[in-house]
C-alpha cells in the first residue's frame, strides 16, 4: 500500500518546450539509516521514515566519535548504510515519453530501483549518473524510487565525504527523438563556434528531423544561427557537427566571465521534439612551456586552491548559495583558480565558476588503487574508471571556467597512459595533468609537495608546462601566533630540503595554547602559527613570490583554500582533532591572516590588514611583539596610541611583503594606514580589548531569501564593553530563532571542537567567533534569531566580572522586538523567574558556575550555562617551544589481535601495542608521502622478551611487498626499548606499514619513526 504521494506541481528550474522538461526531485523525500531487506519494493511500509529534502549528508548530522570507523582519515562521524524513498505520480503527458531520473551525486555505492526494477549501482561517490524510468512512466500511473546507500565500510577516502545523496536530483522528460543528457559538445577558436550534437531516437521508425541552432550573446541578442537537416534511423543514434561565426565576440575571462547561450531545437516537421540551452564561453587558451597559460593573449599565472567538497559544519551538501559565497571569498582573497581535489564537484559548482570567472582545474581521481582501506581505486576504479572519466568529461566539458583536467593524485601505474588518451578521446581541447602521478603520460607537468624542496626549480625540464598541483603546505589556526619558526618533520631536514626561515624572536613571545604538554595525546597535536612560519619546506610567501617571478612556473594551487573535516590523525595527531587546518580560510568559512596575505599580493583593491591582535593580557609590558602589516598600498604607517612608528614600503622580496614593526607590547590602540600616490586611502584599526561582556551579530553573505529552505550564515564576535573585539572568547553562545526559520548548524572553525554541528542550539566560541547557519521554513514571515552568552575570562586571568547578554538580529523581514529578561544564579542551581534578575555585570570567585534564564514575552527561550575555574578554557603559560617531532604511535595506529597497554615505563605516547601469545597479530600505519617517491628510513621502536628466546621475528609489509626481519630480544621487557631502521621504498602519495608477528609472547611495538 502506498501511504505518501507527492504530486508534482511545481518546479524549481524548470524549462518546459513542447513536453520536454527539466523537473527538480529534490523536494518530500523519505530517510532512514540502516539497511533494511525488501526497502525497494513499492509496498514497503515508510511512515516512520523521516521526511527531508535532497541534497542531504547524514554523516554530518550525527556526533563525533573516536570510536567511529571513519577514524581520522575521515573526521570520526557516523557512515553506515541510508535508504531514500519516493514516490510521485505521472502526469499524462510523460506517457510517451524518455524520462530518466539523474543524480548529480550519491556517496557512495548507490543503488537504485524504480517500482521494485533494478535500475543500476554506481560505486564512485563523485561522479553524476542518470537512468531510464520510460518503461514505468508507460505502463504505471504512479512511481515509487528507492534509492540504497552503502558508506559503511570506512575509510572510504583519505579525507571526510559525506554520506547519501549529497547533491541535487532530477527528473529529464523529453521526446523519443531527442539529445540526449550532456550530448553536446561546444568549443570556440577565435570567433567560430564548433558545435558537435547527439542526437537520439528511441522509436522503431525513422524520422526526417533538422537540428536548428541559435546563439544568444550575453545580453540575449541573437548572434549566429544553423540549420542541418537529417534523418534518423529507428532505435538508432546520430551527430551532427555545425560551425558557427560571431561577429566580435565578448570573451570569457576572470575578470569579465562572460557567457553565451547555445539554444538546440529538434524539429519534426513543424514539431520542436527537444530543445536544449547550453551556456558557453568564447576563450581562447594556449599553453606554453617557457611562459604557462594564456588566456585571450594574455599570460595569466594560475593563483589557485585546492579544495574538497565539504564546507564545514554543512558537511558534503553544500547549498548552491554557500558554493557562491566560498567561490566569491576565494576571488575577494585574489584566487584565479581552484583544482577540484581530489574528485568532481557538484555541476552547480562548475556553473558559479563560470558566473563568477572562477578557473578549475578539474580532477577526476584521487588515485588508481587502493589509497584508503575501502575507498573507490580499492575496490571499483578497474571496473568502472572509464564509465565514470566518460560521463565526467561529457557533463564538464562545455564550461569555459574549466581549463585542465586531472586525472590522479599522488598515485601510479601504467594505466595513466589510458587515462589521458580517453580524456583526448572526449575533450582534444583542453590539456591532462596529475598530481604527481605517472607524470611521463601527461600534457602538463603537475607536480604536488616535492616542488616546495629548496633547489627544485633549478633543476626544471622546460619540455612541458610546469603547475604545482598542490603547493605551499603551510598550516595555521585562525587568531593563533607563536614567533619560533616551525617545521613539519623539522630543521634541517635531508629528504624534505627545507629552506631555512629565522625566527621572528629570540625567545618564543606567546604561551597561550588550547592545552598543556598533559593534554595531548602526542606530539603533532599542535596548533600553528598565523605568522606564515609553519610549514612544510617553504612559507606561503615564498612560493608566492616563486611563481610570480619564474617564468616557467604557470600556477599554483595551495593546500588548501579552505581548512576541511578528514585528514586528522596522520598531520594532526587524531582526536581530539578533527580537522586538516591548512586553509587560507577556517570551515566555519571565518579568514585567518594568512587570506589578507594574499589579498595583498593578488588583489588591487587598496587594503591593509594587522596582525597579530593587540590584547596580551598576560605579557609584561613592553614585550617586542612583531607587527605585521599586509597591504597592496604604496606605503604603510603604522600608528600605537596615535603616535607615528614611522612608514614602510611593502616589498617584492618574500621577507618583505610584509612590513614589519617590532613594537614593545602596552595596552592601546594600533592603526594602520595606507597610502596611494601620496594619498591615505583605507585604515585597520586593533584595539586592546578588556574582559568579554557583549556579542555583536551580523551576516556574512547574502540575506535570506523569500523562499523555503533557504540559507543564511550569522557571524556571531565576542566584544569588550567599549566594542572592541576579544580575541580569545571562548564563551558558549546559545541560539534561538522567531519566526519562520530554524537552525541549520552551528560551527566556529575550530580544529579541535567535537560537538555535533547539526540543529545543535548552542556553540562555544573559537578565538572570539562563532557561526550559525539559520534557514527559512516558509517562503514568506520575518525571521529573527535571538543570541545569548554569559561572558567572562574562563580563568579570569584579568578579570573577575562576569556579564550577561542577548542581541537580536533581523534575518528576514521586521525584527521581532520581545521583552527579554534575564534571570541568574551563582551555585550552579537552575534558573527560574524567581531568581535574580540580571541588571549589569558582576563578580564570581574561581570555581563559580553561572546559570541564566532567558524569557522572551515571558517565555523560556535559552537556558544557558558558564563555568569560570582554573581547569577550564585556554592555557596561558603551555610551554611555547616549538614541536620536535617524534614517532606515530602504535596505539593510534590500525592493529588487530594486539592490545593496548601501558604498563611498564620508557614508551612514547599513551602506551604501546602487547601481541601478547598470539602469532599473526598486526599493526599497520599510514603514511603520506607528499613529495616524490624514493627511498626512506623507518625507525621502529619496541620492546621483546629475552627469557623466552634472543630474536624475534616480524614480517615487515611496506605497499604489499613483504620482508622478514628478525630483532634482538631487550634487555628490560617492557622498560627498555630499543630501535631498529630498515630502508624502504615510499610512492608518492599514500603508503602503508605493516608489522606482523610471527612469534609470540614477549613483543611489543611502540612507535614509528620515518625519516
Amino acid at each position: 500500500m502506498i501511504r505518501y504521494l507527492v504530486f508534482i506541481a511545481l518546479f524549481l528550474m524548470s524549462s518546459v518546450t513542447w513536453g520536454q522538461q527539466t523537473l527538480s526531485f529534490d523536494q518530500n523525500w523519505k530517510f532512514t539509516l540502516g539497511d533494511y531487506e525488501g526497502a525497494q519494493e513499492v509496498g514497503y511500509i515508510d511512515d516512520h521514515w523521516r521526511k527531508l529534502n535532497v541534497p542531504h549528508d547524514w554523516s554530518i548530522e550525527g556526533e563525533y566519535d573516536e570510536d567511529h570507523p571513519m577514524g581520522g582519515q575521515c573526521g570520526y562521524l557516523p557512515a553506515g548504510f541510508g535508504w531514500y524513498r519516493k514516490t510521485i505520480a505521472v502526469p499524462e503527458e510523460w506517457k510517451g515519453k524518455h524520462v530518466q531520473i539523474a543524480f548529480d551525486g550519491v556517496f557512495m555505492n548507490s543503488t537504485v530501483w524504480a517500482n521494485g526494477r533494478l535500475l543500476g549501482t554506481r560505486p564512485y561517490g563523485w561522479i553524476s549518473f542518470a537512468y531510464d524510468i520510460s518503461t514505468e512512466v508507460q505502463s504505471s500511473d504512479t512511481i515509487t524510487i528507492a534509492v540504497r546507500v552503502d558508506n559503511d565500510k570506512q575509510p572510504a577516502a583519505r579525507w571526510y565525504t559525506g554520506s547519501g545523496i549529497y547533491a541535487h536530483t532530477w527528473i529529464h522528460v523529453k521526446d523519443p527523438v531527442h539529445i540526449p543528457n550532456n550530448g553536446l559538445f561546444i568549443r570556440t577558436t577565435g570567433n567560430e563556434v564548433s558545435i558537435d550534437t547527439e542526437l537520439n531516437n528511441t522509436k522503431s521508425k525513422k524520422y526526417k528531423t533538422s537540428l536548428n541552432t541559435t546563439i544568444l550573446d550575453p545580453d540575449g541578442k541573437k548572434v549566429a544561427s544553423s540549420s542541418s537537416a537529417l534523418t534518423l534511423a529507428a532505435k538508432a543514434e546520430s551527430l551532427v557537427k555545425q560551425k558557427l561565426t560571431i561577429t566580435d565576440p565578448k570573451l570569457w575571462s576572470v575578470s569579465s566571465p562572460q557567457l553565451y547561450t547555445a539554444i538546440s531545437e529538434v524539429v519534426i516537421g513543424k514539431r520542436v521534439a527537444d530543445r536544449v540551452t547550453t551556456r558557453f564561453g568564447v576563450r581562447d587558451i594556449e599553453w606554453k612551456p617557457e611562459t604557462g597559460m594564456w588566456l585571450n593573449g594574455e599570460n595569466i599565472k594560475l593563483q589557485g586552491v585546492c579544495n574538497h567538497q565539504d564546507a564545514g559544519a554543512l558537511g558534503a551538501a553544500v547549498p548552491d548559495k554557500m558554493v557562491r559565497f566560498r567561490i566569491r571569498q576565494l576571488k575577494a582573497m585574489g584566487v584565479n583558480a581552484i583544482r577540484t581535489s581530489h574528485n568532481p564537484q557538484t555541476p552547480i559548482f562548475y556553473q558559479i565558476c563560470d558566473e563568477e570567472g572562477m578557473m578549475v582545474m578539474d580532477e577526476i581521481f584521487d588515485g588508481w588503487k587502493k589509497k584508503a582501506a575501502n575507498d573507490y581505486g580499492a575496490h571499483a576504479f578497474d571496473s568502472w574508471w572509464k564509465q565514470d572519466l566518460t560521463d565526467w568529461i561529457k557533463r564538464d566539458r562545455n564550461h569555459p571556467s574549466i581549463v585542465i583536467y586531472s586525472v590522479g593524485n599522488e598515485t601510479e601505474g601504467e594505466i595513466g597512459e589510458a587515462l589521458v588518451a580517453q580524456c583526448h578521446l572526449l575533450d582534444d581541447t583542453r590539456p591532462v595533468t596529475s598530481g604527481h602521478s605517472s607524470s611521463e603520460y601527461m600534457d602538463v607537468f603537475g607536480v604536488n609537495g616535492s616542488s616546495e624542496k629548496m633547489g627544485w626549480f633549478e633543476n626544471l625540464e622546460t619540455d612541458r608546462v610546469f603547475i604545482g598541483t598542490e603547493n605551499t603546505h603551510t598550516w595555521q589556526v585562525r587568531g593563533f601566533y607563536r614567533t619560533q619558526t616551525w617545521y613539519r618533520d623539522g630543521y634541517p631536514n635531508a629528504r624534505q630540503k627545507p629552506y631555512d626561515y629565522p625566527d621572528l624572536t629570540e625567545q618564543e613571545v606567546f604561551t597561550y595554547d588550547w592545552t598543556n604538554a598533559a593534554g595531548k595525546a602526542n606530539y603533532k597535536q599542535i596548533f600553528n602559527s598565523s605568522y606564515d612560519n609553519a610549514m612544510v619546506r617553504l612559507t606561503s610567501r615564498q612560493n608566492i613570490a616563486q611563481l610570480r617571478d619564474i617564468p616557467n612556473y604557470a600556477g599554483s594551487f595551495r593546500w588548501t583554500g579552505y581548512d576541511y573535516i578528514g585528514e586528522a590523525s596522520y598531520v594532526h595527531g587524531g582526536w581530539p582533532f578533527k580537522s586538516f587546518m591548512g586553509g587560507a580560510i577556517d570551515m566555519a568559512n571565518f579568514e585567518k591572516d594568512l587570506f589578507y596575505l594574499y589579498q595583498s599580493q593578488w588583489t588591487t583593491q587598496p587594503m591593509v590588514h594587522i596582525l597579530p591582535h593587540w590584547t596580551h593580557p598576560t605579557l609584561a609590558l613592553d614585550t617586542t611583539i612583531p607587527v605585521w602589516v599586509y597591504s597592496n598600498c604604496d606605503e604603510v604607517e603604522l600608528f600605537l596610541d596615535g603616535r607615528s612608528l614611522g612608514k614602510q614600503t611593502p616589498g617584492e622580496a618574500w621577507d618583505q611583503m610584509q612590513c614589519q614593526w617590532m613594537v614593545g607590547w602596552q595596552p592601546g590602540e594600533l592603526k594602520a594606514v595606507g597610502y596611494k600616490a601620496g594619498k591615505a586611502v583605507i585604515e585597520e584599526i586593533v584595539r586592546t580589548a578588556g574582559a568579554p561582556a557583549q556579542l555583536a551579530l551580523s551576516i556574512d553573505g547574502e540575506p535570506l531569501d523569500q523562499r523555503k529552505d533557504d540559507l543564511v550564515q550569522v557571524r556571531v564576535t565576542t566584544q569588550d564593553e567599549k566594542g572592541a573585539f576579544y580575541p580569545y572568547g571562548e564563551n558558549r553562545s546559545y541560539f534561538y530563532v522567531i519566526g519562520s526559520g530554524r537552525i541549520q548548524a552551528l560551527d566556529n572553525g575550530s580544529p579541535i571542537d567535537v560537538e555535533k554541528h547539526f540543529e545543535a542550539k548552542d556553540r562555544q566560541a573559537f578565538f572570539g567567533l562563532t557561526r550559525a547557519y539559520i534557514a527559512s521554513t516558509d517562503a514568506e514571515g520575518p525571521v529573527t534569531l535571538l543570541v545569548g552568552s554569559i561572558l567572562g575570562e574562563k580563568k579570569q586571568v584579568s578579570s573577575n566580572k562576569v556579564s550577561i547578554d542577548t542581541q537580536l538580529l533581523a534575518l528576514r523581514g521586521q525584527q521581532a522586538n520581545p521583552t527579554l529578561k534575564i534571570y541568574y544564579t551563582t551555585d550552579g542551581s537552575e534558573p527560574k523567574t524567581t531568581s535574580t534578575v540580571y541588571e549589569k555585570a558582576f563578580e564570581v570567585p574561581l570555581g563559580t558556575t553561572v546559570r541564566a534564564l532567558v524569557t522572551a514575552d515571558g517565555e523560556a527561550v535559552c537556558q544557558m550555562q558558564e563555568r569560570f575555574a582554573m581547569d577550564e578554557g585556554f592555557v596561558w603559560d603551555a610551554k611555547a617551544m616549538a614541536a620536535v617531532p617524534g614517532g606515530d604511535q602504535a596505539e593510534d595506529a590500525t592493529y588487530d589481535v594486539a592490545i593496548f597497554s601501558n604498563q611498564g615505563k620508557g614508551y612514547q605516547g599513551k602506551g604501546y601495542l602487547d601481541f601478547g601469545r598470539n602469532a599473526g597479530g598486526y599493526v599497520e600505519w599510514y603514511q603520506e608521502n607528499d613529495g616524490s617517491p624514493g627511498q626512506f628510513l623507518l625507525q621502529i621502536r619496541y620492546s621483546a622478551l629475552n627469557k623466552i628466546r634472543d630474536t624475534y621475528r616480524v614480517r615487515l609489509t611496506v605497499n604489499g611487498k613483504d620482508q622478514e626481519l628478525e630483532w634482538p630480544a631487550t634487555s628490560g621487557y617492557r622498560s627498555t626499548w630499543d630501535t631498529v631502521e630498515v630502508l624502504v621504498n615510499f610512492g608518492s602519495g599514500a603508503n602503508t606499514v605493516r608489522i606482523t608477528s610471527l612469534q609470540d609472547d614477549g613483543l611489543c611495538i611502540d612507535e614509528l619513526k620515518v625519516k
